[in-house]
């Protein structure tokens, strides 16, 4: 579980400048279709750990989906 917690957090460490700069310019560089494909990815994993019982890979996956989500915010509201 250890081991799970630690890339749980270099995860993290990665997705939240990255975000922070997203939310900052108001615009983000991924295609939509991507984005799309990658929440409701995200977004079954939870299901799925939640399912098995995992609570780190459903910390992960919670955190991804809302991070991956904003970023798809952004995506698809530029193009409005």
């Amino acid at each position: 579980m250890i081991i799970g917690i630690i890339g749980l957090i270099l995860l993290g460490i990665g997705w939240i400048p990255e975000t922070i700069k997203i939310i900052k310019e108001r615009k983000a560089s991924i295609d939509w279709k991507f984005g799309v494909l990658y929440v409701v990815g995200s977004l079954l994993l939870v299901v799925y750990s939640v399912q098995i019982r995992d609570y780190v890979f459903l910390i992960l996956n919670s955190f991804v989906a809302l991070m991956s989500g904003i970023s798809l915010f952004f995506s698809v509201r530029k193009r409005l």
